[in-house]
């Protein structure tokens, strides 16, 4: 696991992660599972990963980041 202080890189994930932003301001990263089949999602805020639950999220409430940069100046700000 990351330290608060260590933002993440890109090639700190799986590939195939994608990022997300929910409601504005919660970075999310839908990473695939070992498995091949399946994805997990994962919470960034305050710059710590923390497992999200997929249930929360609806079709208006989340939206793909334009770019990783993006995705990690939310997170950025998060941690201020």
């Amino acid at each position: 696991m990351l330290k608060r202080t260590e933002l993440p890189k890109e090639t700190d994930f799986p590939v195939g992660t994608k990022f997300y932003l929910f409601e504005w301001d919660v970075p999310l990263s839908k990473e695939p599972n070992k498995d091949g089949k399946t994805v997990s999602y994962f919470n960034w805020y305050g710059g710590n990963k923390k497992p999200y639950p997929i249930e929360r999220l609806k079709i208006d409430n989340n939206w793909p980041a334009d770019s990783f940069e993006q995705w990690l100046h939310i997170i950025e700000e998060s941690m201020q």
